[in-house]
């Protein structure tokens, strides 16, 4: 039984921020406690430039999520074949920042919800499975910030518009809570109420409890 762990944090659309914030905290505190820790990410609007694709492909996210769900998937096996899986083979613990539940809620709120089985079975595939090296979190954290939040930062501060306004991110966040028990997931409250250090210290305990 291998040793290392993938530990998926998520969080809607607009969360982006305290998801990193917490990725931050949780590879500090690992390394602290002598764990080798390696990150990696999905692609999106807010990570292309990130992962070297906007030069490559000149992609433009959120024009076609159908084919935005496609690209991803492709990308994820990538990530998974060269990053992830021989980190875990290494005993690494890998911290990823989204993966397929972020894929799967981005054509849900778009609408593709007919025949939403075969999305899921395209996702099993860019995860390894008809190689039967099929990967699987270990953990999920899902970092629950309040639509109205994500909604304010997008459309307002980052002057980012979806179809739907306040309802788009409404829905992504109902897609997460139904969503995540499938990812061996588990809520964490990131509202404005909370401190971003009690935020990190949950995080790390759901974390410390799997290793």
């Amino acid at each position: 039984m291998r040793k290392g762990k993938f530990i998926v944090i998520e969080g809607i659309s607009g969360s982006g921020h305290q998801v990193k914030a917490t990725i931050v905290a949780l590879h500090k505190a690992l390394v602290e406690l002598k764990y080798d820790v390696v990150e990696c990410a999905n692609p999106d609007s807010g990570r292309v430039k990130e992962l070297g694709m906007e030069s490559m492909l000149n992609w433009q996210f959120g024009k076609n999520a159908k084919a935005d769900f496609m690209l991803e998937g492709a990308v994820r096996t990538e990530i998974f074949n060269n990053v992830v899986a021989p980190a875990l083979a290494q005993d690494k613990i890998v911290l990823c920042k989204q993966s397929s539940i972020s894929s799967l809620a981005n054509a849900w709120v778009n609408g593709f919800t007919k025949h939403f089985d075969v999305l899921r079975h395209l996702d099993k595939i860019s995860r390894g499975f008809l190689s039967e090296s099929e990967i699987y979190p270990d953990l999920t954290i899902f970092i629950d910030i309040p639509a109205e939040d994500a909604y304010e930062r997008i459309e307002e501060v980052l002057d980012i518009h979806h179809e739907g306004g306040l309802a788009y991110y409404q829905k992504m966040r109902e897609f997460y809570l139904k969503e995540i028990s499938r990812w061996r997931g588990v809520r964490v409250d990131a509202s404005s109420g909370r401190h971003p250090d009690e935020v990190n210290a949950e995080a790390l305990a759901l974390v410390k409890a799997i290793l």
